[in-house]
């Protein structure tokens, strides 16, 4: 008798887990990370790719641990300067995350280890009514190794220019791969000179200015002024060196044109307009124009747009204007507050050079607010896994109790 209870005991145990395991599944890469001959003071970035495996979107929790995990923060790709400690994902998606380690200047060399771990929130917290969730944490090992010797170390990938016109700088671009262990300034010195009836030079200039960092591959912009300078052709030679002793990585002449205001195309394309966030009452929406510069030279763009609700214009938004490089694809960024339910339509397009790109529109639904509930309901009322598993137990207590008493009468006709 008793291990027939039992046996209904360990079912039910297993018919919660099952309920509770439902639709959660997380994943985390890489498995492990490597810093080596990290420098005292420097700061190094990694990324991780946290996968939600099930069905629903899931909220995760971002920590470390071990004895160097007061080094260790979390941030989104695109924001990397606010901190993070969870990121939501969709069922069947993935996200990025920006992992910096910020190595204290006052330590000593050693190796250094941390595990980073992604965990599971179960909406509703942990516990809701009698109902356990389950939680999953799924781990990405650390291993620092810091050294007092500073590496200094890098190599050219590219360097490029592209006509301009009079009055927009040329634009030299530099591609620098950092092998080092602390931040590179590249110095990156320009002679500009003028040919067609001989050779002059024009210019010279130095840029050192742009850090790039340890293990990152970076593109340093230097930027020649072109105002007041006749058009026709050039040629700008660029010498790319590194260190203390100016150990030249990479020098190349670059043929270029200043052409007449004007020669260069001037074009764009709105590729989408999306929302980011739940549309609710009293909520700011925040809307993206996906817009890329697919002409020949830089410009500057804006977003305008109009608001419908219900089919009638309920107001005009638009963004602040951005500077888009040639070929560059840009988020312009709109936010409004909804006010009131309903269907909503937002239409518009971007403007730039004097011209304007081809209306685009995203629609959503605002749904009518819940009205809060009082007393159990507010607090959660337990759902049906609850109710089985009380049921359950008040069975198991009266089988286990009616037993007890079946073989205290078999002892007394004895």
């Amino acid at each position: 008798m008793r291990l027939m209870a039992a046996a209904l005991a360990v079912f039910l145990i297993l018919s919660l887990c099952f309920t509770a395991n439902a639709g959660i599944g997380l994943g985390i890469s890489p498995a492990s990370i490597t810093i080596s001959a990290a420098f005292k003071g420097g700061t190094y970035e990694r990324t991780i790719t946290v996968f939600n495996s099930g069905d629903e979107t899931g909220t995760f929790e971002l920590t470390a641990e071990g004895e160097c995990a007061d080094w260790i923060s979390f941030y989104k790709p695109e924001e990397p300067n606010t901190p993070i400690t969870e990121v939501t994902i969709p069922g069947k998606g993935k996200a990025k995350v920006l992992v910096k380690f910020d190595i204290p200047a006052d330590i000593a060399n050693a190796n250094y280890t941390a595990t980073i771990y992604a965990r599971s929130i179960p909406e509703g917290g942990e516990e809701e009514g009698a109902v356990a969730h389950a939680v999953i944490r799924i781990p990405s090992k650390v291993l620092i190794q810091v050294t007092g010797t500073q590496i200094l170390k890098g190599s050219v990938k590219s360097i490029t220019a592209a006509d301009t016109e009079v009055g927009y700088p040329l634009k030299i671009k530099v591609v620098f791969q950092n092998e080092g262990n602390v931040i590179a300034k590249p110095k990156i010195a320009v002679t500009i000179t003028k040919t067609g009836e001989g050779v002059v030079v024009v210019d010279r200039f130095v840029h050192e200015k742009t850090g790039i960092k340890p293990g990152k591959e970076g593109i340093i912009k230097v930027l020649w002024n072109t105002t007041g300078r006749d058009t026709g052709d050039y040629i700008a030679n660029v010498t790319v060196s590194l260190g203390d002793e100016d150990e030249v990585l990479a020098t190349k002449d670059l043929h270029f044109k200043i052409l007449p205001l004007g020669s260069l195309t001037r074009r764009g394309v709105l590729h989408s307009l999306a929302i980011e966030g739940e549309p609710l009452v009293n909520i700011v929406i925040k809307l993206v124009a996906n817009f890329e510069n697919t002409g020949e030279i830089d410009t500057m763009a804006k977003f305008r747009g109009e608001i419908y609700h219900e089919d009638d214009l309920l107001d005009v938004l638009g963004s602040e204007e951005m500077f888009v490089e040639s070929g560059e694809t840009a988020k312009l960024v709109s936010y409004y507050k909804i006010l009131e339910p309903g269907n909503y339509t937002i239409r518009g397009r971007v403007l730039y050079a004097g011209k304007e790109t081809e209306e685009k529109e995203v629609s959503f639904s605002v749904p009518v607010p819940e009205v809060e509930e009082l007393g159990e309901a507010k607090n959660g009322i337990p759902g049906f896994e609850a109710v089985f598993a009380i049921i359950a137990l008040l069975f198991i207590s009266i089988f286990l109790a009616f037993g007890h008493k079946r073989r205290k009468r078999g002892c007394k006709r004895e």
